[in-house]
């Protein structure tokens, strides 16, 4: 099956939700963030701090959170390698793959900016489609930033001033920043740590063999790193998902019998 089908992109949907931040909000004291210039040892520590942020060692959601993949497999729409890497792409391109990836780059231009960071984390809880994906997001996104205290910033983020709940792309894209990462690597590494975690959930509860699974991360390899050169330079007037039955398994995992994920 197509992977629009899959997980419900809908051919005449506008992908645009035409979201603006707020103008009067007071930014004349921010700079737009940007990676400092680094030394080959500095570069090298960097990519091992994020490798270590983007692994099993870090709460990133592997087993607990299916994005409402485990509802899909439960009812037979997602059964095989195939149709796995299909639901997964439709994610990614047209869902919350797409979504997350702008939301943490527009995190990580204004780690600098409070009241910027704060739109941006409303903005990003006003745009999961249910409890369990709002659940999903705040819960790891508290865990991340427990977690990255192990790599104290030298100007930490008033996260309390953001409110009561935070969302992942926000506190990944904003502490990447603070951490001196590039802004690509860490774009296209967020997205290539969603796309893993639900194909490892697929693996579990398919269940894949793992040169299936394998054999998926690798073929999504060339969509995650388009999708995330995309988003460096979209807007959020950018943002908009058509992954409608992702959204809906998502809601309909509320009430799933016998589920394993959280969401």
């Amino acid at each position: 099956m197509n992977a629009r089908i899959n997980a419900g992109m809908s051919a005449g949907m506008n992908a645009g939700t035409n979201v603006r931040m707020n103008d009067n909000t007071d930014d004349s004291q921010c700079s737009v963030n940007s990676a400092p210039p680094t030394t080959p040892h500095t570069r090298l520590q960097q990519h091992l701090r994020l490798q270590t942020w983007m692994s099993s060692a870090f709460p990133i959601g592997a087993y607990s959170y299916s994005h409402g993949l485990e509802a899909a497999i439960q009812d037979g729409r997602v059964n095989d390698a195939h149709s796995c890497q299909a639901w997964i792409t439709t994610i990614i391109r047209y869902g919350s793959g797409w979504n997350d990836s702008i939301l943490a780059h527009q995190a990580y231009l204004h780690a600098n900016c409070p009241s910027t960071l704060q739109e941006l984390n409303e903005l990003s809880l006003a745009l999961q489609p249910g409890a369990e994906r709002f659940l999903e997001t705040t819960q790891l996104a508290a865990s991340f930033l427990t977690a990255a205290n192990a790599w104290p910033a030298q100007q930490p983020i008033d996260w309390q001033s953001l409110g009561p709940d935070l969302a992942l792309p926000i506190v990944a894209g904003a502490l990447g920043a603070q951490q001196g990462f590039s802004a690509p690597l860490l774009v296209a590494s967020l997205l290539q740590a969603m796309a893993s975690n639900l194909v490892w959930v697929a693996t579990r509860l398919i269940p894949l063999g793992q040169q299936s699974t394998l054999q998926t991360i690798a073929q999504l390899e060339p969509l995650v790193a388009s999708v995330s050169d995309k988003a460096l330079t979209a807007t959020l007037d950018d943002l908009g998902s058509c992954a409608v039955l992702a959204d809906i398994a998502s809601l309909q995992h509320e009430t799933l019998n016998g589920r394993v994920c959280q969401s």
